[in-house]
């Protein structure tokens, strides 16, 4: 790009940016930061500028509607496109941060290559759905490229556009894929100062569509059409990825919406049909999850979170059914193995945590009881028992500040906070419902006294 051309640009981002300030400054600042969608369908998106690589709201910048001047047709431009050319008027934009062309506006599309970052592209379609349809001065070719990848710019002049009809596309990079061999982030930039847009696990495709500049590869993720820059040093060169890799997931077989927990050390995936190799992490034993649905697949079924991962169901304890319901809050406790105790308001289940239940000698009691007395932080001491228990004779204790205690019968059962045993879901105390902290607190602030506790196997 040549001198003068820099120079026009800088001079029309800068009174761009102005009027940005000026008149959408109010509007964007109501905005909130994007969050992880649930769900695989992507709204619409609009032309973009930079401040959307970190998560900023920004107000749309329409073009503008005054007649062309006579140097706005790109040198060999091809025909309008436009359904109705006399509403619509081309206008210029740039890509701000790495990303590529494509063959259409469709999910199937195919990349056409690497689009130059800050080369002018001329939009010649009104928008109708997440990507724009531009002519590109250098190759003289349509194509099709994301919205949010790029921000409006200023009317190339034809000493700029014949230049750039006059360059030659490069034909030494040739896109390629690599998969991240470590978890990593995807970053904003190769500059060591960039912003992290995201994290990103072990073994993900992504296609680098630009030639790298020092440390980091400009990238797109062929699943969500995201751009940004990898470290080299975290990924290696591998095939394109199989035609399953991006397929979406299948739809629910059965819908859940209810708190359960992970048992084992579980690792989740991103689609049940490809749990062999695309990992995203591990969940240890007593985890708390929300399984809004499950999928019934050859392999067994797997549960799908309200992150959009999916774990197997032998990874999961979820509540039982209950035999019986109660108005307004109450608690099911079900001592089968792995027991698990619940929060309910009326049927609906709100809460659910691991617990260690009674031993053969000191069951825990089955039944419907209530709470009947409470105390935030006491000491436990099997001596006040009836009968006694010395302290350091066999089934003895003395337990000093076990907290969010609330007991349901009159010989001690209780729920409680348990520092002493941690073997979540099954037997270990003298017939009490023992929880982490987190958990013993949950149902601490949930119950009060006279709260129905149901207890059964």
């Amino acid at each position: 790009m040549n001198r003068r051309m820099l120079l026009t640009r800088i001079g029309s981002l800068v009174a761009a940016l102005a009027a940005v300030l000026v008149i959408g400054l109010p509007a964007s600042a109501q905005g909130n930061p994007p969050s992880r969608p649930t769900s695989s369908a992507q709204p619409t998106a609009t032309i973009g500028t930079p401040a959307q690589l970190v998560g900023r709201p920004t107000p749309t910048v329409q073009p503008s509607t005054a007649a062309p001047d006579a140097d706005t047709t790109p040198v060999n431009a091809p025909p309008d496109a436009s359904a109705d050319a006399s509403e619509f008027v081309p206008f210029w934009v740039a890509a701000f941060q790495p990303t590529s062309l494509w063959s259409d506006e469709g999910s199937t599309a195919q990349s056409l290559g690497p689009a130059t970052v800050d080369g002018p592209l001329q939009v010649r379609q009104p928008q109708s759905g997440p990507r724009l349809s531009v002519y590109d001065p250098v190759s003289q070719t349509n194509a099709w490229i994301d919205a949010t990848a790029v921000g409006t710019i200023g009317t190339p002049t034809a000493d700029e556009l014949a230049a750039l009809a006059n360059q030659s596309p490069s034909a030494a990079f040739e896109p390629f894929w690599v998969m991240t061999d470590q978890p990593t982030s995807l970053w904003s930039s190769p500059d060591p100062a960039a912003t992290a847009l995201a994290a990103i696990p072990q073994w993900r495709y992504f296609q680098v569509v630009q030639l790298p500049q020092g440390t980091r590869a400009a990238v797109l993720d062929p699943r969500t059409r995201t751009s940004g820059w990898l470290d080299l040093g975290k990924v290696g060169p591998v095939g394109a990825p199989p035609t399953e890799y991006l397929q979406s997931p299948p739809p629910d077989d059965q819908t859940l919406n209810k708190p359960a927990r992970i048992l084992g050390n579980a690792d989740l995936f991103d689609h049940p049909a490809r749990a062999d190799y695309f990992a995203l992490g591990r969940m240890k034993t007593n985890d708390a999850i929300i399984v809004v649905g499950a999928v019934n697949r050859p392999d067994g079924t797997w549960y799908h979170l309200d992150n959009g991962e999916y774990a197997p169901a032998a990874n999961v304890r979820l509540p039982d059914p209950p035999a019986q319901t109660f108005a307004g809050r109450w608690i099911d406790a079900t001592l089968t193995e792995p027991v698990i105790v619940t929060a309910y308001e009326g049927s609906t289940p709100v809460y659910a945590a691991l617990a260690v239940k009674g031993t053969t000698a000191f069951e825990t009691p089955t039944g419907v009881f209530h709470i009947q007395w409470r105390v935030a932080d006491e000491t436990m001491n099997s001596e006040t028992l009836s009968p006694p228990i010395p302290r350091d004779g066999p089934g003895g204790y003395y337990l000093e500040h076990v907290l969010d205690t609330q007991y349901f019968t009159g010989d001690g059962a209780s729920i409680h906070y348990n520092y002493w045993y941690a073997n979540w879901g099954y037997a270990g105390s003298h017939g009490c419902l023992g929880m982490n902290l987190t958990d013993a607190t949950f149902f601490w602030n949930f119950a009060t006294v006279g709260t129905t506790v149901s207890i059964h196997n």
